[in-house]
């Protein structure tokens, strides 16, 4: 990717061959789990799917690279690096696609790279990553809590666990970490964090608009559920989506396809018909990950051709 990070290289055939393995998995991981549920309810749930919340789920996704672009632009303000909201977003919109390919999203920080101090860049967006993770992990363990769900308590209590850990941790772990490409990022982390903590009014920004995101990314799942027949509490979902969103970062597929539907078949139960859960499922995967990715084709490519300086805006 030239252009527009100086000195960045296209992947090597071993990473690409990599995402067409993740590919070829992540099809037979869907159709596995296609197998699980009856073929005549999933063809019902896609067949008389209705209009109006397919459409509100759509135009919730809209909404989602704007929230990630203001939280981006909050932390890079409390690191100061000034960046206009527009720059932010097309920096956001670009590293979709690569953030949707790569495991755990960790595509995401090549966003880091593009702001003229690359530490700080860095910083900015795993510190964004670990606040976003404590966020969705509050939503599962105290709705989980709440619906008194086991599994989703767990889940919300392994992304809370995870955010602390690396918060409190960091500093550990750079003492004894052999790998110099990580400990450049935990580096950054640890440059900017403070920063962003030092700022009440900053940090609350961030975290409201992780908040937001999520809640709305809950939403889409609900208009979903209820478009193939399969409703389920909002409440509901918002103790057990964490945890499936947490199964779908391994890196095994892309986007989190398949494991995150898997997940979330079971966490579930019989709460709403399977069949309408996995056609949710499927489609919000496509709204919420491969179709900003598409766009961001778009973005990736006018920044790759040198049409946009490589410099942030001021």
């Amino acid at each position: 990717m030239t252009g527009w990070i100086p000195g960045a290289v296209q992947a090597p055939p071993a990473i690409r061959m990599k995402f067409v393995l993740m590919g070829l998995f992540t099809l037979v991981l869907l159709a596995a789990l296609a197998q699980t549920v009856d073929w005549g309810e999933l063809a019902a749930a896609f067949a008389g799917a209705r209009g109006f919340p397919l459409f509100a789920a759509f135009i919730l996704t809209l909404f989602f690279p704007v929230l990630n672009a203001l939280r981006w632009q909050t932390v890079l303000r409390a690191a100061g690096l000034g960046t206009s909201f527009g720059r932010c977003f097309q920096l956001t919109m670009a590293a979709w696609p690569l953030g949707t390919l790569t495991p755990a999203k960790s595509g995401e920080f090549v966003k880091g790279l593009a702001v003229p101090n690359r530490t700080l860049g860095l910083g900015t967006v795993l510190t964004e990553r670990v606040l976003d993770i404590l966020v969705l992990g509050l939503f599962g363990l105290l709705a989980g809590l709440w619906w008194w769900h086991p599994l989703a308590m767990a889940g919300g209590a392994f992304g809370v666990l995870a955010a602390l850990g690396v918060l409190l941790g960091t500093p550990f772990v750079l003492s004894v970490l052999p790998d110099i490409r990580l400990r450049v990022r935990l580096e950054a982390f640890l440059s900017v964090s403070p920063m962003l903590l030092s700022q009440p009014r900053l940090l609350l920004a961030c975290l409201l608009t992780s908040g937001l995101n999520w809640f709305l990314s809950m939403g889409q799942l609900w208009y979903l559920l209820a478009a193939f027949g399969a409703e389920m509490p909002l409440g509901l979902i918002v103790a057990v989506l964490p945890a499936a969103i947490f199964v779908g970062l391994l890196p095994v597929t892309l986007a989190g396809a398949g494991t995150r539907d898997a997940a979330l078949l079971v966490l579930a139960g019989t709460a709403a018909a399977p069949a309408g859960v996995l056609a949710a499922s499927v489609i919000y995967t496509f709204l919420g990950y491969f179709l900003p990715g598409f766009v961001g084709l778009f973005f990736l490519r006018a920044l790759t051709a040198g049409r946009e300086s490589p410099e942030a805006s001021p």
